[in-house]
């Protein structure tokens, strides 16, 4: 695993040594930032369910203004910081369940352009995520959510402030690129 390009081109970053976490396959990273690359450049990005941080990293990599890496595992904090090490750009690695965490943006007034979520399968946590963001107000307008997830109805009811702009399969993850418009 490494980052793809920009600042940090092909610098290797570590996976997190546990089975809890699922590292996203580098075609389908590559595939993700291939729909998005327009979107990175001076943005102000949320990694949630950070995992090894390796979305956040190509970000900062391709000159994301600040980026917030969330990951409530502790192996996953202790990963995120060692693929940032040396990075001296603007970014935040918070230990947080990704509810606490939000809330904890609605407090500070922060606001996103770029969302990467990438829960658990067979969790709700994307689509809970998806109406906290909107309840409290936390996206720019026209800001960009990639969602990766496992069953193709996963975004179904989603609310109409989120339009799904693109949706591919990669074998049995699907990712949605969504824009918001309140």
């Amino acid at each position: 695993m490494q980052i793809i390009t920009g600042k940090y081109r092909a610098r290797k970053l570590q996976a997190v040594d546990s089975t809890e976490t699922r590292p996203t396959l580098a075609r389908v990273k590559e595939s993700i930032f291939n729909l998005i690359f327009d979107e990175i450049a001076g943005s102000v990005v949320l990694d949630l369910f950070a995992g090894s941080g390796a979305f956040g990293a190509e970000c900062i990599s391709r000159s994301a203004e600040k980026v917030y890496f969330v990951d409530a595992a502790e192996k996953a904090i202790k990963t995120i910081k060692i693929n940032t090490k040396n990075m001296v750009e603007d970014f935040e690695v918070i230990k947080s369940d990704y509810l606490s965490a939000l809330d904890d943006f609605k407090k500070k007034g922060v606001k996103f352009d770029l969302v990467y979520l990438d829960p658990p399968y067979k969790s709700d946590y994307a689509m809970k995520s998806l109406e906290k963001l909107a309840e409290y107000e936390l996206l720019n307008d026209d800001a960009t959510i990639v969602v990766e997830h496992e069953f193709q109805n996963d975004l179904q009811n989603l609310n109409e402030c989120y339009i799904i702009k693109k949706s591919k399969k990669y074998g049995i993850a699907f990712v949605d690129v969504l824009k918001y418009s309140r």
